[in-house]
């Protein structure tokens, strides 16, 4: 499986996006869904935010009750 590299635009650096992390992001994704389950705190205002691979894990397991539930209202 190939992996895309992010280049962020703006004032971010390549840093994730969570509150304390510093580690170099692997996802970006919206930041309404991720504000949506409350699990992590986020940093900026940009409408999508970059995660690292911990920090998108976090995400995953906080979301998952959320996505059993759309995938079954479909």
């Amino acid at each position: 499986m190939k992996h895309r590299n992010i280049s962020l635009s703006g004032d971010e650096q390549d840093v994730c996006s969570a509150s304390g992390c510093g580690n170099n992001p692997k996802r970006s994704i919206p930041r309404k869904r991720v504000e949506k389950t409350g699990s992590l705190n986020l940093q900026g205002s940009s409408r999508k935010v970059a995660l690292c691979s911990d920090c998108y894990r976090i995400f995953k397991k906080s979301s998952k009750k959320d996505r059993t539930m759309e995938s079954l209202g479909r």
